[in-house]
C-alpha cells in the first residue's frame, strides 16, 4: 500500500493567533526579509505583492474562492432562493450544495449576479444535467400516445397544456419530448403543437401507440431554488484585479414541499 501526501499552503496570523487562509500556490521555500515576502519555485526567486495582477503565482492564474455554510434553523428543511453579496466586483459565480440537491449561480463564462442598490444578487439554479428529475415541476406528463398522423407528429387524447414551450421564432428553444415504455427515451425537441398533436423537429427514438409521453422543460429556467437543511456555498472569482468581499447571505424560506 502506498500513501500519497498532497501539499497545501496555509497562512497563520500572529496577531490574532489563528490560521486564516488556504493558498493554491506551492512554493519550495518561503522567507521574509524586512517588509517583503519571498518564495522559491523551480530554483527561481519570486517577490510577492509587487504587481497589479492578483491571484497569479509563478505564471499561473488561480482565481480565488470563499466557502461558507448557510445553516439557520438547522432542524428545518429550507428553500434557498438567492445568494446576495456585498462586494466591489461583479465577477462572482457560485456553486451550492445541500444534503438533497445541488445548483449554481452562473459560470466563469456566464456571470449571472446582478447589481441592485450596491448589492450583487443571484438566483440559485439547478444544473442543466438535472433534467430528468421526476420530483420537479419541470417534468410535465401529457398522456398516452394515440396515433402518429404524419412523420414526426404525435397525437394524444387531450390537448397539449399551455405551459409546454415550442421552438418558435422568439429565440427560445423548445421543450424536449420523451416517452416511457419500460425505459425513458428522448423523442426530440418540440417544434410546434396544435390542439392534441405535437410536432418535433426530428425524431431520435420512435414511441409506440400506448406509450406514455411527457415533456421535460429547461432545468435552469424552471428552477425555484435549492432545498436542504443547510447549504454549502462556494463563491468563485477569477478576476485578476483588486476584489473585495465584505459579506454574503442568502434569501431562505421554510420548505413545505
Amino acid at each position: 500500500m502506498s500513501l500519497k501526501l498532497g501539499n497545501r499552503t496555509i497562512t497563520f496570523d500572529e496577531v490574532y493567533n489563528v490560521w486564516t487562509s488556504f493558498h493554491s500556490y506551492e512554493p519550495e521555500w518561503m522567507e521574509r526579509l524586512g517588509a517583503n515576502f519571498y518564495t522559491f519555485k523551480g530554483g527561481e526567486l519570486y517577490i510577492h505583492d509587487e504587481n497589479e495582477t492578483r491571484t497569479s503565482f509563478y505564471g499561473i492564474s488561480y482565481g480565488c474562492d470563499v466557502t461558507y455554510s448557510a445553516n439557520k434553523n438547522p432542524s428545518e428543511i429550507k428553500l434557498f432562493k438567492t445568494v446576495n453579496l456585498e462586494s466591489n466586483s461583479n465577477g462572482w459565480f457560485a456553486e451550492i450544495t445541500s444534503e438533497l440537491e445541488s445548483g449554481r449561480i452562473g459560470t466563469n463564462s456566464n456571470l449571472l449576479f446582478e447589481e441592485k442598490e450596491g448589492m450583487r444578487y443571484g438566483y440559485i439554479r439547478r444544473y442543466e444535467t438535472d433534467r430528468l428529475n421526476f420530483n420537479k415541476l419541470s417534468v410535465v406528463g401529457l398522456g398516452n400516445l394515440q396515433s402518429e398522423p404524419a412523420a414526426n407528429q404525435f397525437a394524444l387524447t387531450d390537448n397539449i397544456p399551455n405551459q409546454v414551450q415550442a421552438n418558435n421564432a422568439d429565440g427560445l428553444g423548445g421543450d424536449e419530448l420523451y416517452f416511457n415504455s419500460g425505459s425513458t427515451q428522448l423523442i426530440g425537441t418540440i417544434d410546434s403543437y396544435v390542439d392534441n398533436v405535437i410536432t418535433v423537429a426530428s425524431t431520435d427514438n420512435d414511441p409506440g401507440v400506448g406509450d406514455f409521453l411527457f415533456v421535460v422543460k429547461n432545468a435552469e429556467a424552471e428552477s425555484f431554488g435549492l432545498r436542504g437543511y443547510h447549504a454549502k456555498v462556494k463563491l468563485i472569482n477569477n478576476n485578476t484585479d483588486f476584489v473585495e468581499l465584505f459579506g454574503a447571505n442568502s434569501e431562505v424560506f421554510k420548505s413545505y414541499i
